[in-house]
């Protein structure tokens, strides 16, 4: 079937359910309807939208052909599961999975339905971090030395929500640190030792998580969950032969900027990818890659130790 006529189911009427719903919209694909486990939450974010609202995954998914999974991460392996068996095409919000056999699983049912999965890493459509990425891969840096990433979110999320449930959510190393763990190993590719720590507790979490890379680099990472200051992101990437760093208050000095919505990006190159049958942006290996770094930083935090990442 043609991707423009490819209609996609949204699984989850929380913040990222209502972004995907926007994203989806905004590129005028038509949306067949919205799984949500609370129906009046699910009703209040379809309205706009004039889709139906449903209270079983599987009626949903056998009605499209493509599904966006957006519902707490411990229901991924599940919903990933009958989204294959009825053919949908898939795209999943990260994390994929807290356990590395059960994110290879979720492969595994995928390749088995014959059926393509796609890991919804938006930060690597963000403008600047794509932008920053490919001043790296043209060289003009030179060898990448140093990474230092930091990303604040306010606010944090209300109390009783699953995302304060390490169980659930594997707390702020794993579901908020993940972007930027994904980037440094986008950057500077795999990873060989992780220290890490966390602070706090419940609604306020902050994370600080250092990686050495297997080609020398390394890098400094550092985020949470705060009361107040809004979304805060820093990028600063040292090379052999120059300096790169972007904040709020220093823009990139080598481009301008469009203004893209990351979210819409990322599912138009979804879509693109599945028209021209060309690999993802995010590969499925880089993906089970970053989910046994994630484990390792949780592995240190708990331990107060450095964790060594077996070679593949």
């Amino acid at each position: 079937m043609p991707t423009e006529r490819r209609r996609v189911g949204i699984l989850g009427a929380g913040a990222m359910g209502v972004q995907h719903l926007e994203a989806w919209h905004k590129l005028g694909v038509p949306i067949g309807g919205l799984y949500a486990r609370n129906v009046e939450r699910g009703r209040a974010a379809a309205e706009p939208y004039g889709c139906p609202v449903y209270d079983s995954v599987d009626a949903l998914v056998s009605e499209v052909e493509i599904a966006d999974i957006c519902l707490p991460t411990t229901l991924h392996q599940s919903t990933v599961r009958q989204a294959a068996e009825a053919g949908c095409q898939i795209v999943c919000e990260k994390p994929l999975a807290l356990d590395y056999g059960e994110g290879e699983a979720i492969f595994r049912d995928c390749d088995q339905a014959k059926v393509r999965i796609f890991l919804a890493m938006v930060v690597r459509f963000f403008p600047a971090y794509r932008a920053a990425w490919e001043r790296v891969s043209s060289g003009a840096l030179g060898q990448v030395e140093q990474i230092a990433l930091k990303r604040v979110v306010s606010p944090p999320p209300p109390d009783g929500s699953w995302f304060l449930d390490d169980r659930l959510s594997g707390g702020v190393l794993c579901d908020l640190l993940i972007h930027d763990i994904d980037y440094a190993m986008w950057v500077a590719g795999k990873v060989t030792k992780v220290d890490a720590r966390r602070e706090g507790q419940g609604r306020s979490q902050y994370g600080y998580i250092n990686l050495e890379h297997a080609g020398g680099a390394s890098s400094r990472i550092e985020g949470g969950w705060v009361e107040s200051g809004g979304l805060q992101t820093t990028i600063d990437i040292v090379g052999s032969r120059e300096k790169l760093q972007i904040a709020p208050d220093r823009p990139l000095p080598f481009v301008d900027l469009p203004e893209e919505d990351p979210y819409v990006e990322q599912l138009r190159h979804f879509q693109d990818s599945l028209a021209n049958d060309r690999p993802f942006l995010v590969t499925r290996d880089e993906v089970l890659r970053v989910m046994r770094v994630v484990s390792a930083a949780g592995e240190s935090a708990k331990s107060g130790r450095s964790i060594v990442v077996a070679p593949e």
